[in-house]
């Protein structure tokens, strides 16, 4: 099938969204990566030079609304940056095995990662802005956590949600900017997979059920 060649607005077009995309990844991989870097400098107060997981961070409340007693009925929530390591996968998944096991598997899973994402991303049409704009963070957050696993080893998570809504009281695990790019992420792709997918789907077949104007029935 020969490719159809892209007008030069088309083409300009293209370019202009090609390089948006890459400046938002690295936009959002240095947010990410400054941030962590900052709460190392501001955060951690001790740590074995030798061993990464003897360490001690510092909690610093940053708001809090209602009061943390637990009791039914009671409404509670707060934010806090407060400085841990995650040696493994979401939710600290996979931190107990052994260096020569864990660190190979998360670089391996992230390139995987990185690989399919970006295939999607130069599959994707560029009419579908939220989808590759999904995609793009989904990418940022993970390069950004595997930048932590490449120097560090761990990956430092700093922000700290808790509350207490009638009665269901709940730490969320820590997180960081790149976490939530790739909680964000997902969550935009799956809208535009279960709803904008649909709409466009719905869209292409009125248009190709369309009657041409001036036909004659």
């Amino acid at each position: 099938m020969t490719k159809l060649k892209l007008t030069p607005v088309a083409a300009r077009a293209k370019v202009l969204s090609i390089v948006w995309l890459v400046l938002m990844v690295i936009g959002s991989i240095g947010a990410d990566q400054a941030s962590k870097v900052h709460a190392q400098n501001t955060l951690m107060q001790w740590q074995d030079e030798k061993d990464p997981s003897l360490y001690q961070g510092q909690r610093n409340p940053v708001f809090a609304l209602g009061s943390p007693v637990a009791e039914d009925g009671n409404l509670y929530f707060s934010f806090s940056f407060n400085y841990v390591r995650n040696l493994g996968a979401a939710w600290g998944a996979l931190s107990n095995l052994p260096d020569s096991t864990r660190v190979p598997f998360f670089y391996a899973v992230t390139v995987l990662a990185v690989i399919i994402i970006g295939v999607y991303i130069r599959s994707t049409p560029l009419n579908h802005r939220l989808a590759i704009f999904s995609l793009s963070l989904i990418l940022s957050g993970a390069i950004g956590n595997f930048i932590d696993r490449f120097r560090l080893g761990y990956v430092i998570d700093f922000l700290d949600c808790r509350w207490n809504l009638f009665g269901w009281r709940y730490d969320f695990p820590n997180f960081n900017v790149a976490d939530s790019c790739i909680t964000v992420g997902v969550t935009f792709l799956m809208f535009d997979m279960i709803v904008l997918e649909g709409v466009r789907k719905k869209r292409a077949s009125q248009v190709a059920t369309q009657v041409p104007a001036g036909t004659v029935a």
